[in-house]
Protein backbone atom coordinates (compact mmCIF):
# COMPACT_ATOMS: atom_id res chain seq x y z
CA UNK A 1 0.00 0.00 0.00
CA UNK A 2 1.15 3.53 -0.58
CA UNK A 3 -0.26 6.45 1.01
CA UNK A 4 0.39 9.68 -0.02
CA UNK A 5 0.34 13.15 2.83
CA UNK A 6 -2.66 15.70 2.52
CA UNK A 7 -4.12 18.43 3.67
CA UNK A 8 -5.13 17.94 7.15
CA UNK A 9 -3.29 14.57 7.94
CA UNK A 10 0.04 12.98 8.07
CA UNK A 11 1.66 9.75 7.45
CA UNK A 12 4.31 7.65 8.47
CA UNK A 13 5.38 3.98 7.70
CA UNK A 14 8.54 1.39 9.50
CA UNK A 15 8.08 -2.00 8.12
CA UNK A 16 4.64 -3.24 8.12
CA UNK A 17 3.40 -0.95 10.73
CA UNK A 18 1.76 2.40 9.24
CA UNK A 19 0.14 5.44 11.19
CA UNK A 20 -2.38 8.07 9.85
CA UNK A 21 -2.91 11.04 11.95
CA UNK A 22 -5.84 13.05 10.98
CA UNK A 23 -4.67 16.28 12.24
CA UNK A 24 -8.24 18.61 11.90
CA UNK A 25 -10.75 16.69 10.27
CA UNK A 26 -13.95 18.92 11.39
CA UNK A 27 -12.58 22.00 9.44
CA UNK A 28 -13.49 20.27 6.20
CA UNK A 29 -16.74 18.43 7.39
CA UNK A 30 -19.98 19.48 5.87
CA UNK A 31 -22.87 20.65 8.28
CA UNK A 32 -26.46 19.83 8.17
CA UNK A 33 -27.62 23.68 8.61
CA UNK A 34 -26.67 27.14 8.15
CA UNK A 35 -24.95 28.24 11.10
CA UNK A 36 -24.55 24.71 12.57
CA UNK A 37 -21.73 25.17 15.35
CA UNK A 38 -19.01 22.47 15.74
CA UNK A 39 -15.92 22.14 18.20
CA UNK A 40 -13.00 19.93 18.78
CA UNK A 41 -9.76 20.04 20.83
CA UNK A 42 -6.59 20.94 19.32
CA UNK A 43 -3.76 21.04 21.38
CA UNK A 44 -5.11 22.22 25.03
CA UNK A 45 -7.82 24.65 23.44
CA UNK A 46 -10.93 24.12 21.71
CA UNK A 47 -11.67 25.60 18.39
CA UNK A 48 -15.23 26.35 17.14
CA UNK A 49 -16.46 26.42 13.87
CA UNK A 50 -19.33 27.55 12.24
CA UNK A 51 -21.22 26.69 8.85
CA UNK A 52 -21.66 29.46 6.73
CA UNK A 53 -24.95 30.97 6.75
CA UNK A 54 -26.53 34.68 6.29
CA UNK A 55 -28.79 36.76 8.34
CA UNK A 56 -30.65 39.18 5.85
CA UNK A 57 -28.98 37.77 2.50
CA UNK A 58 -25.26 38.93 4.36
CA UNK A 59 -23.05 36.39 5.20
CA UNK A 60 -20.81 37.11 8.58
CA UNK A 61 -17.50 36.90 9.53
CA UNK A 62 -15.31 35.80 12.32
CA UNK A 63 -12.24 38.32 12.40
CA UNK A 64 -12.61 39.90 9.32
CA UNK A 65 -12.95 36.39 6.64
CA UNK A 66 -16.17 35.28 5.52
CA UNK A 67 -17.68 32.14 6.96
CA UNK A 68 -17.41 30.64 3.64
CA UNK A 69 -13.57 31.27 3.50
CA UNK A 70 -11.26 28.45 2.50
CA UNK A 71 -9.54 26.97 4.97
CA UNK A 72 -12.77 28.18 6.89
CA UNK A 73 -11.96 30.86 9.97
CA UNK A 74 -12.38 29.47 13.48
CA UNK A 75 -12.58 30.88 17.34
CA UNK A 76 -10.68 30.06 19.99
CA UNK A 77 -12.64 29.60 22.89
CA UNK A 78 -9.69 28.37 25.29
CA UNK A 79 -10.33 25.30 27.67
CA UNK A 80 -11.46 24.71 31.67
CA UNK A 81 -10.82 22.36 33.89
CA UNK A 82 -14.37 22.95 35.49
CA UNK A 83 -17.33 23.61 33.73
CA UNK A 84 -17.99 26.61 31.77
CA UNK A 85 -20.61 27.52 29.09
CA UNK A 86 -18.94 29.77 26.09
CA UNK A 87 -21.93 31.37 23.91
CA UNK A 88 -21.58 31.86 20.09
CA UNK A 89 -23.23 34.40 19.15
CA UNK A 90 -24.21 36.22 16.20
CA UNK A 91 -23.49 40.30 16.70
CA UNK A 92 -25.35 42.25 14.27
CA UNK A 93 -24.54 46.04 14.85
CA UNK A 94 -27.07 48.54 13.90
CA UNK A 95 -25.50 51.17 10.89
CA UNK A 96 -24.57 54.55 11.54
CA UNK A 97 -26.11 56.46 9.19
CA UNK A 98 -29.59 56.80 7.81
CA UNK A 99 -33.36 56.44 8.01
CA UNK A 100 -33.84 53.97 9.36
CA UNK A 101 -30.46 52.91 9.35
CA UNK A 102 -29.30 49.47 8.35
CA UNK A 103 -29.65 46.49 9.96
CA UNK A 104 -27.76 44.68 10.32
CA UNK A 105 -24.39 46.37 9.47
CA UNK A 106 -21.80 44.01 9.42
CA UNK A 107 -22.58 40.97 11.49
CA UNK A 108 -19.90 38.76 13.19
CA UNK A 109 -19.97 35.70 14.60
CA UNK A 110 -18.32 36.31 18.44
CA UNK A 111 -17.87 34.40 21.63
CA UNK A 112 -18.17 35.33 25.38
CA UNK A 113 -18.72 33.52 28.65
CA UNK A 114 -21.56 35.90 29.78
CA UNK A 115 -24.91 36.17 28.14
CA UNK A 116 -25.65 39.26 25.61
CA UNK A 117 -28.78 41.27 26.04
CA UNK A 118 -29.76 43.61 22.95
CA UNK A 119 -29.49 47.54 22.97
CA UNK A 120 -30.59 50.38 20.43
CA UNK A 121 -26.93 49.90 18.66
CA UNK A 122 -26.70 45.70 18.62
CA UNK A 123 -28.16 42.73 18.60
CA UNK A 124 -27.41 39.30 19.59
CA UNK A 125 -28.52 35.97 18.35
CA UNK A 126 -27.10 33.03 20.08
CA UNK A 127 -26.31 30.30 17.59
CA UNK A 128 -25.17 27.80 20.17
CA UNK A 129 -23.54 27.34 23.76
CA UNK A 130 -20.30 24.77 24.62
CA UNK A 131 -19.29 23.53 27.38
CA UNK A 132 -15.30 24.81 27.63
CA UNK A 133 -14.34 21.45 30.13
CA UNK A 134 -15.67 19.16 27.07
CA UNK A 135 -16.71 20.51 24.15
CA UNK A 136 -20.37 19.63 23.93
CA UNK A 137 -22.04 21.61 21.73
CA UNK A 138 -25.68 22.94 22.60
CA UNK A 139 -27.32 24.42 18.84
CA UNK A 140 -30.00 26.68 19.12
CA UNK A 141 -30.32 28.04 15.69
CA UNK A 142 -30.99 25.40 12.63
CA UNK A 143 -30.60 28.23 9.63
CA UNK A 144 -30.22 31.21 7.67
CA UNK A 145 -32.20 33.89 9.91
CA UNK A 146 -34.08 37.33 8.81
CA UNK A 147 -33.94 39.71 11.23
CA UNK A 148 -36.22 42.98 11.68
CA UNK A 149 -35.43 45.98 14.24
CA UNK A 150 -38.37 48.00 15.56
CA UNK A 151 -37.26 51.63 16.94
CA UNK A 152 -40.15 53.68 17.85
CA UNK A 153 -39.52 57.11 19.76
CA UNK A 154 -37.20 56.75 23.39
CA UNK A 155 -38.07 53.34 23.49
CA UNK A 156 -35.50 50.71 23.39
CA UNK A 157 -35.43 48.88 19.88
CA UNK A 158 -37.19 45.34 19.74
CA UNK A 159 -35.73 42.70 16.81
CA UNK A 160 -37.11 39.49 15.65
CA UNK A 161 -35.40 36.72 13.95
CA UNK A 162 -37.37 33.81 12.20
CA UNK A 163 -35.66 30.83 9.85
CA UNK A 164 -35.47 31.64 6.35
Amino acid sequence: MNLQPGVGYTFSGTGAAATLVIDEPWVYAEGTHPFQVFCTKVGSDYIVRVIPGTINNIEPTISGSQLSDVPPPTLNIGFSASPQTVYIYLLMPVGASGTPPPFPDGPTVMHDTSPQTNSDSEAYLLLASVDNSTGVVSQYVSGSQWGERYKCGANDAVYYFGLV
